[in-house]
């Protein structure tokens, strides 16, 4: 028999022996177990701190919203989305530890946007505007003959607090049902060969559909924001269970300490194997035996499951909120409809043995039972707020899809695919001439269109209403500018005040003096007969069939 003799102290061998088992642990837990406790609260506190500074780094971004519309004719596919993602990855920066903990920085996020407003869909991407030209730049390169312009936030038309006399919501947040590295259904999938002219049937035609079919006071929001991450870790997490599912050994570790404890250890373990069959340390790890023909018994859902991952995991993966809101009157509302159509707007993306989205039960207002009507209101009003701020965090946890996947979920449809309820451009649009000069700094964008200068047109016989009208001219100050419109009327005669110089306003051609003495009023009037132009009168010209002008047309 093995013996073990520990020379203690004689007040520790006096307290062991005199103290229970149960007060020991007491007392220990008082002497040491504020320990992990404090470290719990350090870091709770640390969280808030960064959260606080966040909030503060976030709310000094400035934010632009970009309406796309794209042509009906223009040639639009998934992979020209996905190598937008994959051009706006850029936005990606080394944050080091103090940025990250003491000033609160975070990488830059967008908000992909399908928005329906009483039957009318658009698209919208909303970024930091120190991105625009990122975004737009990305976005160009794919769809040369996109429209983008800056448009006001729409969000701002919702209401904020529920429940109020005007309006009801209904919507929620999109989850994973497996983990992220399990891939969705992507375009990739959608292609067929079963028709002579259609060989993409595009999935996000449904959803088109679903918020075109909104009524008055409808409205149905579909919010997708994505982050970089910091790295690329959701990977490896894929890359482990391939290598379980092919069999192959997970490589651990060792620390130092468990090595000196294996050496220590492995002569009493090795004895106490050969004598008793008793091995205490479950054997060495390089003594296990490896099934190396594990990969070659998958099964075809294996395969293919292994062979997904494996493609999911090779792109670029984006941290992604998925959100979506309906809002309408409390006459117009439908909610069981919109909750069919939220369930089945998804279900295209959906792979059984992969994954799937489907809606996250704390985030979506249910009264199913008793006890949810007493949080109803308050989910609706989380809802709103998250959509309107376009959070990432907050609600739901985010998962990662990679850039083919959003481009699945988040693309313009092709041209031979075009639904009517779709907002579109409608003709292309082209560009501004190379030679075409810059305007000087400071320079008026548009004419003086509120003080335009009236000029009145010369006659028939050549003569205006200055001394210049002889020629046929505006009166002018020798420039070839119109006067200013303070100017006194005198000043078409060249004999005005002196003026300062300004931006040349805008004419409006005038009928000339003896036209106005019949009539000042030359708009079509109700009970009347359609005015004649300004100097025209057809009462001393006959009408003949021939093709030549009237005489007394006048000569602008």
């Amino acid at each position: 028999m093995i013996g073990i003799v520990l020379n203690l102290p004689p007040f520790l061998a006096h307290y062991i022996a005199t103290t229970a088992p149960l007060t020991m642990a007491s007392q220990a837990l008082l002497v040491v177990g504020w320990v992990p406790i404090f470290g719990v609260i350090i870091w709770g506190f640390t969280q808030i701190w960064v959260d606080h500074k966040q909030g503060q780094y976030n709310s000094h971004m400035e934010f632009v919203l970009l309406n796309i519309s794209v042509p009906a004719g223009a040639i639009n596919t998934p992979k020209g989305m996905e190598n937008f993602f994959n051009n706006i990855a850029g936005s990606k920066s080394a944050i080091t530890w103090r940025e990250a903990h003491l000033l609160g920085k975070f990488q830059a996020y967008f908000s992909l946007e399908i928005v329906g407003s009483e039957g009318d869909v658009k698209f919208y991407i909303r970024t930091w505007t120190r991105y625009r030209d990122l975004v737009e730049a990305a976005l160009y390169a794919q769809y040369p003959e996109a429209h983008i312009v800056e448009a006001p936030d729409y969000v701002d038309a919702m209401h904020d607090h529920y429940p109020n006399d005007h309006t009801a919501v209904f919507g929620s947040e999109m989850k994973l049902a497996k983990p992220s590295y399990y891939p969705l259904r992507t375009y990739v999938n959608f292609e067929h060969m079963g028709e002579k002219d259609m060989r993409f049937k595009d999935p996000l035609h449904n959803i088109i559909e679903v918020l075109g079919k909104m009524r008055k006071d409808e409205h149905f929001w579909i919010q997708i924001v994505i982050m970089q991450p910091d790295e690329q870790d959701w990977a490896k997490e894929g890359e482990k269970y391939l290598d379980k599912l092919m069999g192959k050994e997970e490589k651990h570790k060792e620390t130092v300490m468990g090595k000196a404890m294996h050496n220590v250890a492995w002569l009493p373990n090795q004895v106490l194997a050969q004598t008793v069959g008793l091995d205490l340390m479950g054997g060495a790890h390089g003594d296990e035996k490896k099934d190396d023909f594990r990969m070659f018994r998958m099964t075809p859902t294996e395969r293919l499951v292994s062979d997904a991952i494996a493609e999911k995991i090779s792109k670029i993966g984006w941290l992604t909120k998925i959100r979506v809101v309906y809002s309408a009157s409390h006459k117009q509302y439908r909610k069981p409809l919109i909750a069919a159509m939220i369930k089945g707007m998804f279900h295209p993306f959906a792979h059984l043995n992969m994954n799937k989205l489907s809606m996250h039960d704390h985030a979506t207002p249910k009264d199913d039972y008793f006890w949810l009507n007493w949080e109803i209101h308050h989910r609706m009003h989380n809802l709103v707020h998250r959509y309107k701020t376009r959070q990432l965090g907050a609600g739901a946890a985010p998962y990662f899809l990679n850039s083919e996947e959003l481009a699945t979920l988040f693309h313009f449809p092709a041209a031979d695919a075009r639904t009517p309820v779709l907002a579109n451009s409608g003709a292309r649009r082209g560009e501004a001439p190379l030679e075409l000069p810059f305007a000087q700094e400071g320079a008026a964008d548009l004419h003086d269109w509120k003080n335009p200068v009236i000029v009145p047109v010369s006659s028939s016989h050549g003569h205006g209403g200055g001394h210049g009208g002889g020629h046929g001219h505006a009166a002018s100050h020798g420039g070839g500018h119109a006067a200013p419109a303070h100017a006194a009327p005198n000043d078409s005669h060249g004999h005005g005040h002196e003026h300062e110089e300004a931006a040349p306003a805008l004419v409006v051609p005038t009928p000339h003096a003896p036209m106005a003495e019949h009539t000042t009023d030359f708009m079509p009037q109700p009970g009347k007969p359609a005015p004649l132009p300004p100097g025209l009168s057809l009462a001393a010209e006959p009408i003949t069939d021939d093709d030549d002008a009237p005489a007394n047309l006048p000569v602008l």
